[in-house]
């Protein structure tokens, strides 16, 4: 069996990953990738190694972890040796850290993304804006992770203030996205998990208490509007669901994660009120809700399918 090395910029998403590993008595390697160098001149070790570094690496302090991570998969794959497998490889983070590139390819496969405009200026957005012919819109940035930095504008008016207001900050890499908002029929969004270009289940995510929808469990301690251990009396923000299992959306997806050269992840649908369904994020490193996986019966664990999968390329 081969060595698996993980690549990651966040030890707090690890720890369900490391349990499963641990379960199954395999030992892994980890790649800590914030600072560190890349020896071009060598020949990477054989093994698995499997990319789980976030478009939202910025927002723990790690800035250039996805620069640092595209130069070590970049070597990996330069091996051309069939001892290295890349799970998620250069496509892959490519797609994570451009939105528009996941809208470009979905369509490809068939599938429906929100009308959307990339704009990069400060005093380009309103004029973006003007004609966009849909409304509401949604600004958000590039690069934000959790959905942190959505905000909705029911009319030109409205986007031009905040535009020009003092609450203004300019994204990560420059890069606005102005989206039309889809007025979903019921206030929850979808997110289809992945692993191995197979779909796993579906998540269904309560959107009623704004846009940071990140599924994982240490969330519930940084972020309260992104819950895990929800209150008895209160309704679960994650709930896993058979809306989508046999629908053809799924073998679409199937087919984009194929086409793209993407292994994991976690796709982000919403249905509106025509029945029409969009989707509009990629989650190359995607994160499990426990509580969610659990309260399901705990048959079918996202972490327990990846370490399976990653255990299947190692041997």
């Amino acid at each position: 069996m081969k060595p698996i090395f993980i690549l990651h910029e966040n030890e707090e998403w690890l720890v369900p990953l490391r349990a499963e590993f641990a379960q199954r008595g395999v030992e892994v390697q980890e790649w800590f990738l914030n600072e560190d160098y890349v020896a071009f001149e060598k020949n990477p070790q054989p093994g698995v190694y499997y990319n789980r570094m976030s478009a939202s690496s910025h927002t723990r302090g790690h800035r250039f972890a996805p620069e640092l991570t595209r130069m070590a998969l970049t070597w990996l794959e330069h091996a051309g040796d069939s001892q290295v497998q890349v799970v998620n490889g250069t496509r892959a983070l490519y797609l994570e850290t451009c939105k528009l590139s996941q809208y470009a390819a979905l369509q490809k496969a068939g599938i429906r993304t929100p009308k959307t405009r990339a704009v990069v200026g400060r005093s380009v957005i309103t004029k973006a804006a003007e004609d966009f012919a849909q409304w509401p819109v949604i600004l958000k940035p590039n690069r934000g992770g959790k959905g942190l930095g959505v905000i909705k504008f029911d009319d030109l008016s409205a986007l031009q203030q905040f535009v020009e207001g003092p609450d203004y900050h300019e994204p990560l890499d420059g890069i606005w996205l102005l989206q039309a908002f889809i007025q979903s029929a019921a206030p929850f969004i979808t997110r289809c998990e992945f692993v191995g270009q197979r779909f796993v289940y579906a998540v269904q995510v309560d959107t009623t208490g704004g846009f940071e929808l990140c599924p994982a469990d240490i969330c519930a301690i940084d972020d309260a509007a992104c819950p895990v251990g929800e209150s008895a009396a209160a309704p679960a923000k994650f709930v896993i669901s058979e809306r989508y299992h046999g629908h053809s959306i799924i073998g679409q997806l199937e087919t984009f994660m194929r086409n793209s050269g993407v292994d994991i992840a976690g796709i982000e649908l919403i249905e509106d009120k025509y029945g029409d369904v969009y989707a509009y994020d990629v989650n190359t490193n995607t994160n499990y809700n426990q509580s969610a996986e659990a309260a399901a019966g705990g048959r079918v664990t996202g972490m327990g399918a990846v370490a399976d999968y990653l255990i299947a390329l190692a041997r």
